[in-house]
């Protein structure tokens, strides 16, 4: 199978300790929440459940203006920047639980002219539409927040009014104490290093994330994938020639098609390779046939106690359910029966679409060794899993945990933590209520509806 392990060590770590299960669940129509003959509203069984990363309320994409460069450049004067470098996040000095949203004169040695904007009838003008020069920092329209302008915008859908939102890699740049090249490196070499009028601290963007209230969470998420997109196709996978940024950050193309676009077949067709990738990724809360137990796995680099569900990429071919199927008898030898989707989460880390499902076990015999990825598999019950809700540190994990963790995933460590005692014991740790894998095990274990999960299976 296709390995998780430095995936699944991300899974569910890094979210604080709040919901906004409530808000969504509030937001949600009457009409499209399912009750029980009691009349119980169950929002787990929704289809409007908002997980963190998605965006509270997102932002206006307006996928549609993302060719235009003179309407992007008409929006930079008014715009909030995100920064990256490598993949940090620009923060305030210090200060690792927000972002710095800079404007446009902060970020104009980044943005120089901004986009390209070509004339129409020019031959090459559908290769530079709302094009980067070659080699500039990427830049990604990221939307608008319309929030505020809910009158000025009814019936308003080409041109509403917002506040732009934007996001610039400065990776390779040296801006506000960012990494530097080699052309960098040597410019200043020969005139001396300047002095940053922006400051700031390049934080950690899975603890920085997972810090932010909803909305920030949001902008963040897309920010975050579509700039380590850019800056890891520098190159064309059909050619090898460099790359550049066009349709405001959303599409990059060969720079064959600015000279010779014989040169390279990426130049006519649509290919894949040319715009962002989602991968999907089922992670799953197994349930057994009584529906009283739930199996939840760890791997060897994770802290001592931590357990969440067992997850796994779906395959080409495959359809979330059986992708549900196959990964949990690879990884715990358990086969699954009925399965059914309750929500998904986008995970920035660097691209991923998290489709959460509830399975029932048709058994409940683990066997760890068809892929050996797990070092642990446990059916824990509901009485074990819920006395963690409010034991204070048992979703918390420091910056030094995900350190440590990353230490031992580049290592290849296999030592583990001792697995040993009683199930009590073993488990100390589950995902926080604002990761997909804590929502599943939160909608499962307090119990009044814990059975009826199971018949709607």
């Amino acid at each position: 199978m296709r390995q998780l392990r430095p995936l699944a060590s991300l899974l569910s770590l890094r979210f604080p300790l709040h919901s906004i299960s409530a808000r969504a669940f509030a937001s949600t129509p009457i009409a499209n929440r399912e009750r029980r003959d009691d009349g119980f509203i169950h929002p787990e069984m929704t289809d409007n459940i908002v997980n963190f990363y998605a965006g509270q309320p997102p932002l206006n994409r307006l996928s549609f203006q993302r060719q235009d460069a003179s309407l992007l450049n008409a929006y930079l004067p008014t715009a909030k920047f995100l920064v990256f470098d490598l993949g940090k996040v620009l923060c305030p000095t210090k200060r690792y639980n927000e972002i710095q949203y800079l404007t446009h004169a902060q970020v104009a040695p980044l943005l120089k002219e901004g986009f390209e904007d070509p004339p129409k009838d020019a031959k090459d003008a559908k290769v530079r539409q709302a094009a980067r020069p070659v080699g500039a920092s990427a830049v990604v329209f990221l939307g608008l927040d319309e929030r505020g302008y809910e009158q000025e915008n009814e019936g308003n859908v080409e041109r509403p009014k917002g506040l732009p939102y934007f996001a610039i890699d400065a990776s390779g740049t040296g801006f506000a104490g960012a990494s530097k090249n080699s052309a960098v490196r040597a410019a200043e070499s020969d005139k001396g290093e300047g002095k940053d009028e922006v400051t700031g601290s390049w934080g950690d963007p899975r603890a920085t994330g997972s810090a932010l209230d909803a909305f920030d969470a949001g902008v963040f998420a897309t920010a975050r994938a579509l700039t380590d997109w850019n800056g890891r196709n520098r190159h064309c996978a059909a050619c090898g020639a460099k790359t550049y940024s066009l349709w405001g950050g959303w599409k990059r193309a060969c720079t064959t098609a600015l000279e010779d676009p014989s040169k390279c077949f990426s130049n006519t067709g649509l290919h894949n390779f040319a715009y962002p990738r989602t991968d999907p990724v089922t992670i799953m809360g197994v349930l057994d046939p009584a529906g009283d137990r739930m199996l939840l796995g760890r791997q060897r680099a994770w802290p001592k106690g931590f357990y969440s569900c067992l997850a796994g990429f779906i395959e080409p071919g495959e359809s979330f359910e059986d992708a549900v199927r196959r990964e949990v008898f690879e990884e715990a030898g358990v086969k699954v029966g009925p399965v059914r989707y309750s929500s998904s989460q986008p995970w920035p880390f660097p691209a991923n679409i998290m489709v959460g499902c509830y399975a029932r076990a048709e058994s409940d015999e683990i066997r760890l060794d068809l892929d050996n990825e797990l070092e642990d598999a446990q059916w824990f019950p509901r009485s074990v899993v819920a006395r963690l809700f409010e034991k204070e540190g048992s979703t918390h994990f420091s910056v030094k945990d995900y350190s440590a963790i990353d230490r031992a995933l580049t290592a290849g460590e296999e030592d583990g933590c001792a697995v040993h005692g009683d199930l009590a014991s073993r488990l100390t740790k589950i995902p926080p209520e604002t990761a997909i894998a804590g929502k599943l095990i939160r909608q499962w274990a307090p119990g009044p509806h814990a059975l009826d999960l199971v018949s709607r299976l």
